[in-house]
């Protein structure tokens, strides 16, 4: 049995790299300047706007709550940030982002990537004490944040460079960097790196830190164009947090190609429905809370939105019921795609379409250039439909966590050069990869084994049901067994528990029953639409009281 999975390749990505318009020909002016972009930024972020406003100059780039801004202003005010920063700071190495979704991300991004800083973006949720830990351990010379953050920031007793991003009175900012005139930033001649942070729910989020090689930025690029078939003249509405690789991944793709992003810095599903029908958006992107949060507008309210422009809708980040595929595919028709990643490994496999349509479960096909395996707990092979841990090779490749202070970075496990996801898993015999769960939040009760995501899927599956989370809980009886957290759906009571657990019945084994339901307002998540089980316990109320 071989032991990697059939996934996307480069002839799956010619013809729609070929129709996208990215490789239409540049006259001689716009070649000379992207050469001398290639050489002066390397692989980067910088280059990658510097090419698009070399060809697109008067293209609009980004429109926010500030308007509208091209590609060729936002190159200005990039360059003349990084040269200002260059004068204010020489030598600076590190430069932190602690910003929401507007230009001032973009703009601080790419002046960082123009002066070879290596690049820490930080979670917009972070607690203070968390915050402070954080710059602890990174010490960016450069903190640019929104001015929200100015408080927490103080707090924290950061001594470095600090930059409003997003239009605010403080100063300095990006804004009136940009209006500066210096000398430009010395050329970069190392890859820049980027560090992420893992958007894990409990803990300190550890950093991951990697260099981006130009084979990564084309193996991702290829893949995403073979799923997606992504174009020079997309209209994107791209909700997800830009500090999250998901986010970050499909703004640099967007960015690369010319096409036009619509964000803004707090997701409104009608707001999302209104700018779909403004500007004739021709892709959606959000996390799976975010379609879900769709579906959730009553139909009637939905269908008084034009958007039929839609050809592309994109989700990833976190886990999606195959219950808000179906429903999403019934409503806007088969149009989503559907990424599976994590920080550490980056891009692991991309549900288009067509996979979603075979199975909404399904997590789709390998990357090019990532391999993936599924390993029993003795790490041998796993055979097809035989559910084991996910090990992945390739893609942003694993470096390591960033080391805490006084203590070694933690460590991931490496099988013949395969990382450990964390994700328990099976692969079909066309080797679509599916994901059953984390490896910690399997349970044991009475001797079973229980992945609690299956009972999820089949919970959101339940017409009175608008969200759920299902986790183990200790039992002196069983050792463990499950506690169900459910959101009634919008004009619908909480259903009773014997009515839940009939519904389950009908579709799982019976040790597969959760125990207990408790009712909430809301399933307490991160950005990136985990969720935050300390939360869960804050104010439940039980659902049969």
């Amino acid at each position: 049995m071989p032991h990697d999975t059939k996934g996307f390749r480069w002839r799956d990505a010619a013809l729609p790299l070929l129709a996208s318009g990215a490789l239409t020909p540049v006259g001689p002016v716009t070649a000379v300047r992207i050469g001398a972009a290639l050489r002066r930024y390397g692989p980067s972020l910088a280059t990658v706007l510097a090419i698009s406003a070399a060809r697109h100059a008067d293209r609009t780039a980004i429109i926010d709550e500030r308007g509208a801004v091209t590609y060729g202003t936002l190159q200005r005010r990039a360059e003349a940030i990084s040269a200002a920063l260059h004068a204010l700071h020489p030598g600076a190495k590190t430069l932190a982002v602690l910003c929401r979704n507007h230009r001032g991300f973009i703009e601080a991004t790419v002046a960082g990537a123009q002066l070879g800083c290596e690049l820490v973006f930080l979670n917009t949720d972070l607690p203070a004490a968390q915050l402070a830990q954080i710059l602890d351990r990174h010490r960016p010379d450069i903190l640019v944040h929104d001015a929200e953050y100015e408080t927490a920031i103080a707090g924290t007793g950061f001594a470095g460079t600090r930059l409003c991003a997003d239009g605010g009175t403080a100063e300095p900012s990006l804004d009136s960097l940009a209006r500066q005139s210096h000398p430009a930033a010395p050329r970069v001649r190392v890859p820049v790196k980027i560090t992420l942070l893992t958007s894990g729910t409990t803990g300190l989020a550890k950093g991951v830190s990697r260099p981006i090689s130009q084979r990564v930025l084309l193996e991702m690029v290829a893949t995403s164009m073979s799923a997606t078939r992504f174009g020079t003249r997309d209209v994107l509405v791209l909700a997800p947090p830009f500090f999250h690789g998901f986010g970050l991944a499909l703004l640099t793709g967007a960015l690369a190609l010319g096409a036009t992003v619509i964000t803004r810095t707090r997701f409104d599903p009608e707001v999302a429905l209104g700018d779909i029908e403004r500007h004739r958006a021709t892709v959606f992107v959000g996390v799976p809370v975010m379609i879900q949060r769709l579906m959730a507008v009553p139909e009637q309210r939905r269908r008084e939105f034009r958007t039929d422009s839609l050809r592309l809708a994109v989700t990833g980040a976190a886990p999606i019921a195959p219950v808000t595929i179906s429903r999403f595919l019934a409503a806007f028709g088969p149009i989503l795609v559907n990424g599976y990643g994590s920080t550490e490994a980056g891009v692991v496999s991309i549900a288009t379409a067509d996979d979603l349509l075979f199975s909404p479960k399904t997590a789709g096909r390998p990357a090019i250039g990532v391999s993936v395996r599924v390993l029993r707990a003795d790490r041998t092979p796993a055979a097809t439909g035989e559910t084991g841990t996910i090990f992945v090779r390739g893609g942003l490749g694993y470096h390591g966590y960033v080391a805490e202070a006084n203590s070694p970075a933690p460590a991931k496990e490496i099988v013949d050069g395969h990382v450990n996801t964390g994700d328990m898993g099976h692969l079909d015999a066309d080797g679509r990869v599916y994901v059953d769960g984390r490896d910690d939040d399997m349970i044991v009760s009475g001797g079973e084994n229980i992945y609690p995501k299956e009972v999820e899927d089949v919970l959101a599956d339940h017409p009175a049901i608008g969200d759920t989370v299902v986790i183990g809980v200790p039992s002196a009886e069983f050792g463990q067994v499950l506690r169900a957290y459910v959101v009634p759906a919008a004009g619908h009571a909480a259903p009773g528990d014997d009515e839940l657990k009939a519904h389950i019945r009908a579709r799982l084994e019976r040790y597969k029953v959760p125990k207990e339901f408790r009712a909430l307002d809301r399933i307490p998540r991160n950005p990136s639409g985990k969720v935050l089980r300390k939360q869960l316990d804050a104010r439940p109320s039980d659902l049969t009281s």
